[in-house]
């Protein structure tokens, strides 16, 4: 039933936790995880010196790397076949066109981002992917995580 799961980080220690799980269903359904992060470069490209952009969008492609690394390292650890992706753009919309446009059964993520703010029942970014996605959805609340 869950062949492909995507997990969706932003490397939080939430989001970590959330890949766990994911990397779980996938070894307990005999599936695939592909780890993705997005780069949220066009959020900061008010930005006006173009050096600064550059080594910004430099900086979050670097840490989207290190991030779906952490996943690529849990998943392999699991022994469970995965995929590494970064992508770039606003994340809840590249999260949800991702996983429709790559056949994914699965999308695991954590409530809450980076930011942890918590004023909200779900994050920005996993509300809008719950909103949007055509893909089943597992958000991992804090406590579960």
């Amino acid at each position: 039933m869950f062949e492909k799961i995507m997990v969706a980080t932003d490397g939080s220690e939430h989001s970590e936790m959330a890949a766990k799980m994911g990397i779980e269903i996938a070894k307990l359904s005999g599936g695939t995880v592909t780890a993705v992060y997005v780069a949220d470069v066009i959020r900061n490209s008010h930005l006006s010196d173009g050096l600064l952009l550059v080594s910004f969008r430099e900086l979050l492609i670097k840490e989207g790397e290190e991030s779906v690394g952490i996943v690529e390292n849990a998943a392999k650890e699991a022994g469970v076949p995965v995929k590494k992706v970064v992508l770039e753009g606003n994340p809840g919309e590249e999260i949800a066109d991702f996983a429709a446009r790559n056949g994914m059964s699965l999308i695991v993520m954590g409530s809450v981002g980076r930011t942890g703010l918590d004023k909200f029942l779900l994050g920005s970014v996993a509300e809008k992917v719950v909103r949007n996605s055509k893909v089943p959805v597992l958000t991992v609340p804090r406590e579960a995580a």
